[in-house]
């Protein structure tokens, strides 16, 4: 199990990632009603964009989904949490204001009071918060893909799958600090 102290210094990067996951999805389903109201809402948009440059928008849409799909499941695979959690922690760079880049010699004490495997956890919730981050952008983007479809066809219907798409990757990927770290605890 993990200390009180370790579940303190967890609490604001779990807290991040999850308002950042939020915030992806409220852009998501701005975008979709972004589109809806300004195409569907039968203003005309007119638009002479090639069929090539529609069907690139598609391609990068899918490589957007499969690049969020494949390193999703590669960060979090067994494989590279070994290699991460075999790596030195370095504990004045977690001690690092973020803003004065000066150490905070409080949250320094607090470090020193864990053990090696709570401050690899610890230096994890950062590295769990990089995956949340980039995988949530990627999804993002397919839906800003399918923003561009619609845009083209005038057509609010070509958005939905891409929202789906989007939606489902992100409910996917909801981040899930505590089954991590048992997951860790468990390698």
């Amino acid at each position: 199990m993990i200390s009180e102290e370790l579940k303190e210094l967890i609490r604001p990067p779990i807290l991040v990632q999850k308002i950042l996951w939020f915030v992806i999805i409220g852009s998501i389903l701005f975008y979709i009603g972004f589109v809806y109201i300004f195409v569907g809402g039968n203003k005309a948009l007119t638009t002479s964009i090639t069929s090539t440059i529609e069907l690139l928008i598609y391609v990068l849409a899918g490589i957007a989904m499969l690049g969020s799909i494949f390193y999703y499941r590669y960060a979090l695979s067994d494989k590279y949490l070994k290699r991460f959690l075999s790596k030195d922690v370095d504990i004045e760079l977690l001690a690092k204001n973020p803003r004065t880049k000066e150490i905070d010699t409080s949250k320094l004490a607090q470090l020193n009071s864990l053990s090696a495997a709570e401050l690899k956890i610890y230096s994890l919730m950062f590295e769990l918060q990089k995956i949340t981050i980039l995988t949530l952008i990627l999804n993002e983007l397919i839906v800003i893909f399918g923003s561009a479809i619609s845009f083209i066809n005038d057509d609010v219907s070509k958005i939905v799958p891409f929202g789906i798409v989007s939606l489902f990757l992100s409910f996917w990927m909801f981040p899930k600090p505590q089954s991590l770290i048992k997951r860790v605890l468990s390698l």
